[in-house]
């Protein structure tokens, strides 16, 4: 598992967890959007998972890209960034 941003955290808030495989077209859109992610929101743990043989596959995941927020499949495929957005802050507003 690769985090895309190694900065400190203080009050985590939640974890995206997007599955990408090396020959995957729509991986390098999802890895885009990983960084945009952690760019919006700051205290939300980012982390790529590399599907590579090395790490067991989460659960749920059956293809690439998939995005997994707080250990829950949201989306197989690239998102629209806005309903990923909406996705995190509602998870958030749950959690405060």
């Amino acid at each position: 598992m690769e985090e895309i941003c190694e900065t400190e955290r203080v009050e985590q808030q939640g974890r995206l967890q997007i599955v990408v495989a090396r020959y995957c077209a729509a991986c390098e859109e999802a890895r885009a959007i990983g960084l945009e992610m952690q760019v919006t929101f700051p205290k939300l743990a980012v982390d790529l998972v590399e599907i590579d043989g090395s790490h067991p596959v989460p659960d749920g995941v059956v293809a690439t890209p998939t995005y997994l927020l707080d250990g829950a499949v949201i989306s197989l495929g690239n998102p629209r960034r806005e309903m990923l957005v909406d996705e995190i802050r509602r998870r958030q507003d749950l959690e405060t």
